[in-house]
C-alpha cells in the first residue's frame, strides 16, 4: 500500500489508523458492508505454498456476525472463483466459530522478567549458561540453521513439507534485516546452543504501531537446558525492548486441528501465564465450496 495516500473518514474504522484505511482505499481493497468497513487482498504464502483471501482489518460488527462476515468474504472475492483459504485478523476478544481456527496468536510481552527455570538437579552438574550477542563470524551459520528448522516445522504443523530452498531465502531475509538483533546461549566456552532472534523497526500498518518482532526462539539440548536457554533468552529479548522503549510482540503458529489440536491454545496459555498478554488472532478457514 502506499504511504502517500491521505486519511479519510470511515464509519466502524475503530483499531485501525487512519493512513492505513486511506491507503487501502487507494488501492481498491476497502469495502463496506451495512456502513461498515473491511480491507481484503489475496495472498501468497510461499512456505505453505498456498494462494489465499487476507481479510487485515475487519470491522468488529462483521466479525460477530457469521452471517455479514459471509457476506463480506463474497464481496471481497467477487470474480475470483478459485476456491482457496481465508484469514482473517480479530482483536484478541473476538472469537470465531468453526469451521474457523486459530492460525496464528500474537502476544505482547506485558508482565515483569521472564520467570527464572525450575532448578533442576542436573544443573550443577553443567557448565554455567550464558547468553550474548550473536557474533556474525561464529554464530551466524547456527541461527540460519535454526531459522529454517523454525520454519520448515511450522509449515508442517500444516501438513505442508515446505521447500528447504524457499526456508532458507525466508531465513536468509531475515538475517540480512538491516534491524535484525540476535542473541545466543552458551553452556561454558562451547558453541551456541541456541538463538532469539528480533526485528527491531516491526510496523503494524493496520494500528500504525512501531513494536519489536521477536521472530523465533530455539534452543537445543535436554529440557533443563531448553527451559533455562529459553528463559534467560527471552529475558534478554524483554531487556532489549524496554531499553528501545517499543512493545515485544512474539507469535504461536498453532498446527492444523486434524494434525494437532490445541497445541497452540496450551503453547499460548503457558505465555499468558508467564506475562503475556494475546493482542490479535489470525483466524484460518479452509478452503471450501463457498468460496467459489
Amino acid at each position: 500500500m502506499s504511504d502517500s495516500a491521505h486519511p479519510v473518514g470511515i464509519t466502524g474504522a475503530a483499531h485501525a489508523s487512519p493512513d492505513y484505511l486511506a491507503a487501502a482505499a487507494e488501492a481498491e481493497l476497502l469495502h463496506r458492508l451495512h456502513g461498515q468497513c473491511f480491507v481484503a487482498d489475496e495472498q501468497h504464502d510461499p512456505l505453505l505454498d498456498e494462494r489465499r483471501l487476507l481479510v487485515e482489518f475487519c470491522a468488529e460488527s462483521i466479525l460477530k456476525d457469521a452471517t455479514r462476515l459471509a457476506e463480506a468474504l463474497r464481496i471481497a472475492g467477487a470474480g475470483n472463483r478459485a476456491a482457496r483459504p481465508i484469514l482473517v485478523r480479530a482483536p484478541a476478544h473476538v472469537t470465531l466459530a468453526e469451521p474457523w481456527h486459530r492460525h496464528v496468536t500474537y502476544l505482547r510481552h506485558t508482565g515483569g522478567p521472564a520467570d527464572a527455570s525450575p532448578e533442576d538437579p542436573a544443573r550443577h552438574r553443567q557448565a554455567p549458561l550464558a547468553v550474548r550477542p550473536a557474533a556474525p563470524a561464529t554464530d551466524e551459520a547456527a541461527i540460519a540453521r535454526w531459522l529454517v528448522k523454525a520454519l520448515i516445522d511450522g509449515s508442517a504443523g500444516h501438513g505442508v513439507a515446505a521447500d528447504p530452498a524457499t526456508a532458507d531465502a525466508v531465513a536468509r531475509d531475515i538475517i540480512e534485516a538491516p534491524d535484525r538483533v540476535s542473541f545466543v546461549a552458551t553452556q561454558g566456552d562451547g558453541p551456541a546452543i541456541g538463538h532469539l532472534t528480533l526485528l527491531g523497526e516491526a510496523h503494524d500498518p493496520v494500528t500504525g504501531r512501531d513494536y519489536i518482532d521477536l521472530v523465533d526462539v530455539l534452543v537445543e539440548g535436554d529440557a533443563g537446558a531448553r527451559r533455562a536457554g529459553t528463559a534467560a533468552l527471552t529475558a534478554a529479548a524483554i531487556a532489549h525492548a524496554r531499553n528501545a522503549r517499543l512493545p515485544l510482540i512474539g507469535n504461536v503458529i498453532h498446527p492444523a486441528p486434524h494434525l494437532a489440536a490445541g497445541h497452540g491454545d496450551r503453547v499460548v496459555a503457558s505465555l499468558v501465564a508467564r506475562g503475556w498478554e494475546v493482542d490479535h488472532v489470525f483466524w484460518r478457514r479452509p478452503a471450501g465450496p463457498d468460496d467459489t
